[in-house]
Order: structure tokens, then sequence, then C-alpha cells
């Protein structure tokens, strides 16, 4: 609810709370840095939110902590509103100061007044970036309070009385929990221009000391080569204190740490489906997950945009499997079911290593989906080693029964490493010149990641050739899983894993 009723001449009353106050110059009122005093200060970033609050409200009046400023009558005329006290009107100066000056009313006099949780949700929007309906970006830097009570979003002008002003029906928005994913502003009192929340994560999972050297290497690269300087989140059973004293690389972002205890392997697998769970997921998105032991060898900015107007989850496929006959991808779980014996079963399955999710509110329900039904199953046969790959397998089979993968959308910007050599999934096209750097390499095809990841960053810096680079055939790979499919298909390599908590970080 609003101190007064912009636009009509009454006043409402109110229960006490602490209020904001934008200037006729688009600007907010703080304290001043003299003390008794007030000031402007620019809407953004810049600005704490805690400094905006200077006045409070009580019943008909504002009042401030600040002697000799107000207590403060509220005048509307004309759809402005006015903060008359005993010596004057408060007047908001072109210089930045604010002070009582005028004993007439006059458009510097002017003020919008917004109570603590409608200026929070405007304070929201402009320090945050969105997708316009168009699929533009629109960053914070494209967001400006102008003067007169008016908002320029990209291109686009706004009266911001119209819509963070709450009135009878509030504000529209999509939240989850107390966090907002989208937000309707309107134009002309009427016309709705939709904006979705924009702020891109990558997530991580590491369970155990023994990963934080492969953790940190992949975090270097992708603040190094991705160009990543924004949110991480680090799921694991270690506190935060442990995980920045033995990986570095976490301070290159603006880190978060989800503590999360397993009782058993099938817990560590299922870690990366939980992230629905984290509580403040949904004040982010995109949503990249990574192993790791990945590298990321390039510009990830672009890659973020295309995520998020993607239609679907992805993840990188794997063109030497087949959902019918492989393992490894669930072919036990599909042939369980019946009613999976009507699909094209013929066809490649995806790597579980890295996963793009381009919204969470609207993918939420799939990923519940799939680590629900890894407990369920697990209790069902009462044997994690039923599958071979458990939470691969699984998300699989939940994705060919959701239709929510586009494996094509990642599978072009991930190679892997096996057997010496860093090689592409398609093997109909031709071999990609050396140095093609196209998004991400997954070391999970050799015991030694640290030193196969190492070197490969190193030719990145030194710009030469990754030595052994090439691009595996089909008879390369009929060879290799030969051997044993659980030595080299899919993204754990379960058969040599030393530990449960080994297998769930391949």
């Amino acid at each position: 609810m609003s101190v007064a009723l912009h636009g009509k001449d009454k006043i409402m009353q109110h229960e006490l709370q602490r209020c904001a106050l934008i200037t006729r110059w688009g600007t907010v009122v703080t304290r001043g840095d003299t003390p008794g005093t007030l000031k402007q200060a620019p809407i953004n970033a810049s600005t704490p939110l805690e400094d905006c609050f200077p006045v409070y409200s009580d019943a008909l009046r504002l009042k401030t902590d600040i002697e000799g400023i107000g207590p403060f009558i509220l005048e509307t005329e004309a759809g402005h509103t006015y903060l008359k006290a005993r010596d004057g009107y408060l007047t908001a100066h072109e210089d930045g100061s604010v002070r009582l000056f005028q004993e007439l009313k006059n458009p510097w006099e002017q003020f919008l007044v917004l109570t603590r949780q409608e200026f929070e949700r405007f304070y929201f929007f402009v320090t945050n970036s969105w997708i316009d309906e168009d699929g533009h970006i629109i960053r914070p830097s494209d967001i400006e309070s102008l003067e007169y009570m008016r908002l320029r979003v990209g291109e686009n002008f706004f009266n911001i009385a119209e819509t963070f002003i709450n009135n009878s029906d509030g504000l529209v928005c999509r939240t989850r929990g107390d966090y907002i994913s989208d937000m309707v502003v309107w134009n002309d009192l009427w016309m709705p221009h939709r904006y979705r929340l924009y702020r891109p994560l990558v997530y991580l999972c590491a369970f155990g000391i023994r990963y934080l050297d492969t953790l940190d290497l992949c975090l270097r690269s992708l603040s190094e080569f991705g160009k990543h300087t924004g949110d991480i989140l680090i799921v694991s059973d270690l506190d935060e204190e442990t995980l920045k004293e033995h990986c570095p690389a976490t301070a290159l972002f603006n880190c978060h740490v989800w503590t999360l205890h397993g009782q058993a392997g099938l817990d560590f697998y299922t870690a990366r489906f939980r992230i629905a769970q984290w509580k403040p997921i949904y004040q982010f998105s995109p949503l990249l997950y990574m192993d790791t032991d990945v590298v990321v060898d390039n510009d990830l900015n672009g890659l973020f945009e295309d995520i998020f107007r993607s239609d679907k989850m992805s993840a990188q496929k794997e063109f030497f499997t087949r959902l019918q006959t492989s393992p490894s991808i669930g072919s036990q779980l599909f042939e369980k079911d019946e009613r999976c014996h009507s699909r094209d079963l013929n066809v490649p399955g995806f790597n579980s290593g890295i996963l793009s999710i381009p919204r969470i509110e609207e993918f939420d329900f799939v990923l519940n989906m799939i680590q629900s039904c890894i407990y369920r199953f697990s209790e069902k046969v009462q044997n994690r080693h039923e599958l071979s790959h458990f939470d691969q397998s699984i998300a699989n089979y939940i994705a060919v029964l959701t239709q929510s993968f586009d494996l094509d959308f990642l599978t072009e910007k991930v190679s892997y490493y096996a057997t010496g050599a860093i090689r592409s999934n398609d093997f109909h096209t031709p071999e990609r010149e050396q140095m093609n750097y196209t998004g991400f390499v997954h070391f999970w095809g050799t015991g030694e990641r640290i030193e196969a990841m190492s070197t490969y960053m190193q030719s990145i810096r030194d710009h030469v050739p990754f030595e052994g680079w090439t691009v595996a055939t089909p008879e390369d790979v009929e060879d290799e899983t030969a051997a044993g499919e659980g030595d080299f298909a899919g993204g754990l390599i379960t058969q040599n894993a030393a530990s449960e908590q080994e297998a769930a970080q391949d």
C-alpha cells in the first residue's frame, strides 16, 4: 500500500513503515554526508538499498530521524505529491541537495513516495539484468530513472508510479518463494511489457577434499577463458571456509556455497538434480551445471544468452551410445518400462556432466522428477549397482518421458578427453581445426585429470595445439568400448572408482 493514492486528491492512513522519496530529477533522497542533512543519490547499485529510507510514515504524516526536518503533511495536487512542513515545502535542488526551501509548490517540490516494499521491488528491477519480449538483454546500464518520475528501459519509457505504486491489483510479477523471476512494467497505464530476470549461475558439485584441485582448475578456466565474472554455486559436504582455503579460484566470482551432507554415494550422485531445493535458486536464470573435471575454453557470455532463449534443457550427446542397448544411459530402464517400447530408442543418449537449464522456474519439475526417481528406483531394487551410471541412466530415462531435452544445442560445444586425445562427439563431420575452441572439454576419460587439464589450459595460454588433438572415429570407439563400457562411456567411470564419492564427481 502506498502512502498516498497518487492521481487522487486524498491521503490514506496506514501503519508505521519506512518510505523512500523519489525526486522529480529521478534520484532518491538519502541521508546527507553532513549530520542533520539530506541529499539526492542515483537509483542504481552504487547507492546501498538501506540508505534509501530516510523517512517513515505515521498516519497522515511523514517523519525523519533528523532534527529540524519534518514532520511533513502530504499534499496531492494534479497527481503530484508535496511534503509540507511548518517552515515550507521539502525541495530537491538541482545541485543534489534536499532541504526545506519554498513556501509555494513548484516542480522541484514534487516527490514520489514509495513504501519500503514498493521501492525494494523498483530497486530490484533497476539493479538487475532482464530479457525483454524480443529476446534482447536489458542490463542495469540500460535502465535509468529520469526526470518527472519516468523510467527508461532500453528504448522504452514508463511512468514509475503506474507500475511500482501498488494499486488494487498490485505489482504483476512471477515469484517463487521470495524471489521475482518475471515482472510486468506498464506503459500508458494499461499496456504490459514483460521482462524476465537474467542472472546466470554456474554450479558445480564437489564432495570431499580430493576433488578441490580439479574444481580449482575448472573455475580458473571459467574465469580466464570463459570470461564469467558473476555468480557460481558450489554444492559440497565441506564448509565454506574449507572450500575457499583449498580452492582459491572461488575468489574470482560471487561465490555461494550450499552445504549438503549425504549418507551414501547416491546422495552425491543426485546433488546436481536437487538444485531446485536450494532456496535462493529462483533468483538466478539461466543455469549451467559442470562436473569439476571440465575445462572451459571459450567465452560463455553469448552461450548464457542462448541457454536462456532455449525451450529445453540440454546436455552432451554421446554418439557411441544407444538408449536401447547402452547401460550407461539407462537401457535397462527403457526395457522395464513398457511405455518406452514403442519409442525410437535407436538414438544416442547424453552425458550428465554438463547440463544447461534455461529457466529454473520452468524446469524444476523435471529436475525433481529425476532426483525422486533415483531414490525410488534404488529403493525398489535395493541395489545401487543395478545401474552402471545411476544418476545418468535415470536422467536419460526421464528426459525421454518428458521430452524436455534438446541434445543438439550443447553437443556441438562440448568435446571430451579420452585415451590421450581430445575428441569430438560427432563422427559425421570433418575433423575440426586445431585450437578451434568451442566451449568445453570434459576430461572424464583419464585418471590423470589434473595433469591433463593443466596441460590443456597452458596450451590455450601459449596459443599452441594441444598434443594428441584428434577426432575419434567409429572404429576407435568400438575398440575402446570393447575393453569395457564402464571404463569409457558415459559421465562416470564407476568400474574404476576408488569410492562412491569419486564416482559421483565424474
